[in-house]
């Protein structure tokens, strides 16, 4: 368990920013989107753009005390491990730790959640080195690669050292290793989030030391890449040598097309029927507005921030044949949120959806806040939805559907507070089902479905969310 740190001299604090990004993807030449891409970055686990890892390393070496700098000896070795991203806006605190071997300990943390790692130690035990087999010589590539990861194994790239002036961003990183060394920590970066694993990449840990003072370039070579977790080894020389790890994560996850979908469902069987979906601009949203239309439903598509995706979406539907589609900005958090869904047509069926980023970084077991915005998303604004909808019901009947989640039983680490605000929720739908009249919650556990929320760097078994979803979608608008 990650507590806060007490007794750590504290370093200072940082929040990184949007300009924080743009200044280091300059030097280093990592543009990845996942680092420089807000819309890009909602489809990640974190929601949001993520902190260089490097970025964090050398802001961390920037708050060393000289004493400690020079305790530590010249351009010391490097031991780092990127434990946790750390997000755009988020408040980093560094701090000098005790350290129980030879050597001195930094930390950068969020909310006590420990996030970056940093061993600075004498030399030790030779690393290993790229191959000698003639390297293939690259420039970092303008946007980032993504191709089999198997075909990296075994090859040797050389690519040069960035030419920006890292003296002026980190002076004193660039004193104690020299401005040489600290661009080509930066090029490490651009070679995990621009070549290798390249789009679709992790930073996980780094070992390095002083290597040829006057090399301007770095080879590097894939020792390794284990499927299992989708983790590369790749080696690396030049005036820095050592060891890097970076995972390949999963890519976007992709809801099937609407001619995927034609064959499971009678192109009529929903005809005549309406339904909105709240959060329906991508992952089960997206599939329960494309299983509606499939069968000749009518759906509104809400979004919160996802515009550009719910109109992709909606474009896909009406191009289809089949059913019909139009989008609708809806923030439920919004002071005018019931004003615009009292704007919209009466359905037959809504499909809730709608929902805050699900992983978060904490340090406790349970957070009072997160668990507070889960319960407004989970149940508040599920209750203040149906009881619009029951004053609006007149004589007809409006089901509406909110998923819970088998996270209830199997209880995952860190989503404490998610899953009691799911459980919340089942219950408020027990109650609110006795005392309705014209509104119909409907509540089901839903097993782990691939939506982005929910992809692992290591593999998971995962649902097919079509065969889950079709027949819950044929139950209510039937």
């Amino acid at each position: 368990m990650n507590l806060p740190l007490s007794g750590s001299p504290s370093l200072g604090s940082h929040c990184f920013g949007a300009d924080d990004q743009r200044r280091f993807a300059a030097l280093s030449g990592d543009v990845n989107p996942m680092h420089m891409d807000p819309v890009a970055a909602r489809r990640l686990i974190t929601g949001r753009p993520v902190v260089h890892g490097i970025h964090t390393l050398l802001a961390a070496l920037e708050r060393l005390p000289a004493d400690a700098a020079g305790s530590a000896g010249a351009a010391p070795r490097i031991d780092c491990d990127f434990l946790n991203p750390v997000c755009v806006d988020d408040a980093v605190d560094f701090t000098r730790p005790e350290h129980d071997g030879e050597g001195l300990a930094l930390r950068a943390s969020v909310h006590g959640l420990e996030c970056t790692r940093i061993i600075l130690r004498g030399p030790a035990s030779a690393l290993p080195a790229p191959g000698a087999a003639a390297p293939g010589v690259l420039e970092v590539p303008a946007q980032p690669i993504e191709r089999a990861p198997e075909s990296w194994v075994g090859q040797v790239q050389q690519l040069p050292l960035p030419a920006a002036d890292f003296a002026a961003a980190f002076p004193r990183s660039c004193a104690l290793y020299g401005e040489r060394r600290i661009a080509a920590i930066g090029l490490l970066s651009s070679y995990v989030g621009m070549v290798c694993p390249g789009l679709h990449s992790v930073f996980s840990s780094l070992v390095l030391e002083p290597g040829d003072a006057e090399a301007t370039a770095l080879r590097f070579q894939v020792l390794k890449y284990d499927p299992r977790f989708r983790l590369f080894v790749v080696a690396f020389d030049g005036c820095i040598r050592g060891q890097l790890k970076a995972f390949q994560r999963p890519p976007a996850q992709v809801q099937p097309a609407m001619a995927e979908l034609a064959p499971r469902l009678a192109a009529d069987v929903f005809a005549g029927k309406r339904a909105w979906v709240l959060g329906g601009s991508r992952g089960l949203g997206e599939l329960a507005a494309k299983l509606v239309a499939t069968g000749g439903g009518e759906v509104v598509l809400t979004h919160a921030a996802g515009a550009a995706d719910a109109q992709r979406v909606a474009g896909e539907i009406n191009a289809s044949g089949r059913g019909g589609a139009s989008t609708c900005a809806l923030d439920l958090l919004a002071d005018d949120w019931t004003a615009r869904v009292a704007d919209l047509p009466l359905p037959d069926v809504v499909f809730y959806f709608a929902t805050p980023r699900i992983y978060r970084k904490k340090a406790g077991v349970f957070d009072a806040a997160l668990f507070d915005e889960f319960m407004t998303f989970y149940a508040r604004r599920f209750e203040a939805l149906c009881m619009l909808l029951e004053q609006r019901a007149g004589e007809r009947t409006v089901q509406v559907f909110v998923p819970s989640t088998v996270f209830i039983s199997e209880r995952p680490k860190g989503m404490t507070e998610y899953t009691m605000a799911k459980a919340a929720t089942e219950v408020l739908v027990a109650d609110l089902a006795k005392v309705l009249r014209r509104v119909r919650p409907v509540c089901e556990r839903l097993p782990r479905l691939p939506t982005d929320q929910t992809t692992s760097v290591v593999p998971v078994r995962q649902e097919s969310a079509v065969e889950v979803l079709l027949p819950l979608v044929q139950r209510l608008m039937n």
